[in-house]
């Protein structure tokens, strides 16, 4: 059987009668429900087929609705965006090769206004980010500091 859903659980709940019958399932005392008042317990996962409760289903429809846990760059976007860069590492390689991936069309030359437009979608920190994209050889400055464009593997 599959894990009920909190709303259905809740939406049964709703109703008085419902959280009557519960509560008594819950204290194993008898319920006096009609086939029909029970069959929505049962439905809703409240119940057991043999009209007991299961004593784990909460912490279970708890388990199953918890957003699962970002891996890999995305750890690091709230809404997407990034609060900050990590200090030094792996960590921080890979999320601004992914940043630059994502953000900087490859074969194109960019004004810094473009860029800091770009980089502004993920960031409040424009200058920071600009310059660690630059600084680990991901984006490339042009000298005369006309322009900048995404380092290719080309």
């Amino acid at each position: 059987m599959s894990t009920p859903s909190w709303q259905q659980i809740f939406s049964t709940l709703a109703g008085a009668r419902a959280r009557e019958l519960y509560a008594l399932a819950v204290l194993h005392q008898p319920l006096g429900a009609t086939r029909k008042e029970t069959q929505r317990l049962v439905d809703a996962g409240l119940l057991g087929a043999d009209l007991t409760v299961d004593e784990q289903l909460f912490k279970t429809v708890l388990a199953a609705a918890a957003p699962s846990t970002p891996r890999g760059v995305d750890r690091f976007f709230r809404d997407g965006r990034i609060d900050g860069l990590p200090r030094a590492g792996q960590d921080r390689a890979d999320l601004l090769a992914h940043l630059a991936e994502r953000l900087l069309p490859a074969d194109e030359e960019l004004s810094e206004p473009e860029v800091n437009r770009l980089i502004a979608t993920v960031t409040q920190d424009i200058p920071t980010l600009r310059r660690a994209l630059v600084d680990h050889g991901l984006v490339e400055r042009y000298p005369d500091g006309t322009g900048y464009r995404r380092v290719t593997e080309d």
